[in-house]
């Protein structure tokens, strides 16, 4: 049984963690002319301090922050879908208000930790919201939901 939550969230928080990079990629990096690097150094940075900006080095460190974290938010999920079998009878739903439940409390982490930006527009504010819900939680909900073994009926 352990095991097999294990798997689940591994699986969901890379797929989640995959799925958010292509979006974020595509909606806010590219349309910057930015890097993903620049991104992943953000990521970086919010353990290592500003340093993480001086070299790009520090990308790798955050994109491997970046699944750590999506992992770690994906068992959580497989968590409560074990406790709670309606979760993935519903996962749709579930999914989306969990991907809100993560953005929220990120942003309360990287508040406590002093990174926090609020968006600048409240077209940003649309886009990272429906990446966290739509491109996080969905993905998320949907991978625990398909290597989840169904109760026969």
């Amino acid at each position: 049984m352990q095991r097999c939550m294990v798997k689940r969230a591994l699986l969901a928080g890379i797929a989640g963690g995959i799925v958010l990079d292509v979006y974020l990629w595509l909606t806010t990096v590219l349309p910057a002319h930015q890097s993903m690097t620049a991104l992943w150094q953000f990521i970086a940075s919010t353990v290592f301090g500003n340093v993480a900006f001086t070299s790009p080095s520090f990308a790798a460190a955050g994109l491997a922050i970046h699944f750590i974290v999506s992992i770690g938010w994906a068992a959580g999920y497989v968590y409560f879908a074990n406790t709670q079998p309606a979760t993935n009878q519903r996962w749709i739903v579930a999914g989306l208000a969990y991907g809100v439940v993560v953005y929220v409390l990120m942003q309360l982490i990287l508040l406590g930790s002093g990174h926090f930006t609020p968006p600048a527009t409240p077209n940003a504010f649309v886009i990272v919201l429906v990446g966290h819900t739509v491109f996080f939680g969905l993905p998320v909900a949907y991978v625990v939901r398909s290597l989840t073994p169904q109760a026969a009926a």
